[in-house]
This record gives C-alpha cells, sequence and structure tokens, in this order.
C-alpha cells in the first residue's frame, strides 16, 4: 500500500468553550490539503434551518501523501492555530476503502472522484463519512431542506441508542455552497451495515431520499483508523479495544 495509489484522511472533532459562528468567525485551510472543510456541529434553529453556530467543529482533510497527513495528526496546532483557542480536541489518520456518490468540496461537483480509495482494504476500525447537497437554495427547496435537517437529528439521535456506534457528528457546510459531512464510528463492519441498510430511522431516510424527498446529491465513503489521539469524550477507539478484551 503505497500513499501514490491513494489519498489520506485526516478527521478533527474540537470543542470551544463558547459557540463560534461562521457569519462572525473564518479560518484558514490547512496546507497542503487538496480537501479541507472546517465546520460547526448541526445546530438546528426555531425555524428548522441551521445556524451555523456550536462550540463543536469538525475538520475533515484529503492529503495525496501520507507524510503530509501523519504531520497534521503529529501537530495539528501548525495546521489548526486555533487549537489554542479550544477545550478539547481529537484528530484521527484514515484510509479511504471506498468512495462513492457525488460531493461539491472543491467548487464543482464531483461523481464518485473525489477521494481515491486504497485498492487493498487493511482492516482496522471502521468510519464512515458521509455528504449530502443541494443544487440551490430557494423558497420552493426549503421544505426538502427542513425535512433533510431533521432528518439527520434523528438518525443521529437513533445512532446514540445502538451501542455498536462508537461516536456519532455532523459538520454542516458553511456559505461557500460547498458541502460538510458526517462521521460515524463503528465497532465492526457488520454493525454498520445493520444500522445502515436494514431496517431503521437511517433506512427510512434513504428511502426518502431515493423518492426525491430529501436532498440532490450525496456520498458515501468508508475509511479505517489507521491512528488517533485526544479527547471525543474520551478516546473512542481505547473503548472498541477495552470492549474486544473483555
Amino acid at each position: 500500500m503505497t500513499s501514490a495509489r491513494h489519498d489520506w484522511i485526516t478527521l478533527h472533532r474540537i470543542r470551544f468553550p463558547v459557540p463560534v459562528s461562521v457569519t462572525e468567525r473564518s479560518f484558514p485551510t490547512a496546507p497542503g490539503a487538496s480537501v479541507w472543510r472546517f465546520c460547526p456541529h448541526q445546530s438546528v434553529g426555531a425555524d428548522g434551518l441551521l445556524t451555523r453556530r456550536s462550540d463543536v467543529w469538525g475538520a475533515f482533510g484529503i492529503w495525496p501523501e501520507r507524510d503530509a497527513a501523519e504531520a497534521v495528526i503529529d501537530d495539528p496546532a501548525t495546521a489548526m492555530p486555533w487549537l489554542s483557542e479550544t477545550v478539547a480536541a481529537w484528530h484521527c489518520l484514515a484510509v479511504p476503502i471506498s468512495h462513492r456518490g457525488k460531493v461539491n468540496w472543491r467548487g464543482e461537483v464531483e461523481d464518485g472522484t473525489a477521494i481515491r480509495a486504497t485498492a487493498q482494504d487493511p482492516g482496522g476500525a471502521m468510519m464512515i463519512v458521509t455528504t449530502a447537497g443541494f443544487d440551490s437554495v430557494t423558497d420552493e427547496v426549503l421544505p426538502r431542506i427542513k425535512r433533510f435537517i431533521a432528518g439527520v437529528s434523528e438518525v443521529l439521535d437513533w445512532y446514540g441508542t445502538l451501542p455498536s456506534n462508537l461516536r456519532r457528528a455532523v459538520f454542516n457546510g458553511g456559505h461557500d455552497g460547498r458541502e460538510g459531512f458526517t462521521l460515524s464510528l463503528w465497532s465492526s463492519d457488520e454493525a454498520m451495515l445493520e444500522a445502515a441498510y436494514h431496517p431503521g430511522r437511517h433506512r427510512a431516510r434513504m428511502d426518502d431520499s431515493r423518492a426525491g424527498l430529501l436532498m440532490d446529491r450525496s456520498s458515501f465513503t468508508r475509511l479505517r483508523a489507521v491512528r488517533s489521539h485526544g479527547d471525543w469524550n474520551g478516546d473512542p477507539f481505547a473503548e472498541l479495544e477495552e470492549g474486544l478484551l473483555t
């Protein structure tokens, strides 16, 4: 497995001491990343739309070389100097093993080509990144957007009841028209497949999507965690290892 044949992914979840809004604060792109998304966690207003304001933010980086991705995990403050302002941070290096669907991360919609996945699955803890996007934001589209936002919250709440789901989050894009991402961590491949495709809240929302009731485009990426450090309400992968040993 060589870095020339696939991308490397870094994932980050941080918490500020107070909520931060995309309209009040902007953050630079991490140098060297082919894609860098830094977005607030989903927060829904009384109107059913996103406030784009949260104390929890998440970052997703795509790197063409392992060395560059490793450097961000080893020294995340260089890529994200605002870490000095935060009260908690979690960082993870991952390998993409599959990527499908349409996503706008680079200023145009890419269909199945936004991430170069490895041809050989190295094994390890499973993580899922998904995206969703709309072609326009008009009064006619707003009911679908609200339905989608409510569905995401419903699915995350449901995931939280599943022992197999270690962590989950959705980080919404800003005002640049490009997608954010959802991130979920799972105890096993089988548990992820059961939650995603068998009858349940996620499957119901997928059926809504196929019926044209939700987003205009979406993507799905499976990743293997290589290593992580920091605090995401504890250490999720340490919890996984402890569970396997007991």
